[in-house]
């Protein structure tokens, strides 16, 4: 992203362009469609690319893949700025789960009605104001209590943390199966996800 050009709305990938469609709405069920069990790897390379590029004759299947991996990579999910290269990235916001707070949150902070923006605000922007938050909002604060480590318990602060482990059962992610680890599109979804942490 920069600050002397407009979001991203073309890619080209092996000599063709392609028109892209990155509206938030349509970026966060991609994120949903990741995280569906159900799907098989071919449907959601028909409907991820359906969703996030404009193409009249789309191209052949293994195509379309490489063109969501470059959207993703470059688009979607690039690179952050973090404190350590070791950092581990701990999942702490599901943009499904968490829908409402990020409703209150972009309406307390930026007055705009997330709903109202369907099909026009660019995922680069929604991400950036995602970002810019401010920690007072209610999913900074929910994000900040998934992450807060439990204190070594003393004579003074059991209170604390009896307070502390209420909040993170309340607040706590819904579990999911463990995946296995590897390339290709396992583990998109929480990457993508595991953005919204990143430091």
């Amino acid at each position: 992203m920069t600050l002397y050009e407009p979001f991203p709305e073309r890619i080209t990938v092996g000599g063709r362009e392609y028109r892209l469609t990155l509206w938030f709405d349509r970026v966060l069920r991609f994120c949903a469609l990741l995280d569906n069990e159900d799907s098989t790897p071919e449907e959601t390379v028909e409907a991820g690319f359906a969703w996030l590029v404009d193409c009249p004759k789309p191209p052949p299947l293994v195509v379309r893949e490489e063109v969501l991996h470059r959207i993703i990579d470059d688009i979607i999910a690039p690179p952050k700025r973090r404190l350590s290269s070791r950092q581990s990235r701990q999942k702490c916001v599901d943009y499904a789960f968490d829908a409402a707070e990020i409703y209150a949150s972009f309406m307390r902070d930026y007055k705009i009605d997330l709903i109202r923006e369907q099909g026009r605000l660019h995922w680069c922007a929604f991400s950036a104001l995602f970002d810019g938050l401010s920690e007072d909002t209610p999913i900074k604060q929910i994000m900040r209590i998934r992450t807060e480590k439990m204190p070594a318990p003393t004579s003074s602060n059991m209170e604390y943390i009896r307070r502390l482990t209420e909040l993170k059962t309340l607040y706590a992610l819904p579990s999911k199966a463990p995946q296995a680890q590897g390339g290709g599109w396992d583990g998109l979804f929480d990457m993508l996800c595991a953005q919204a942490s990143a430091k």
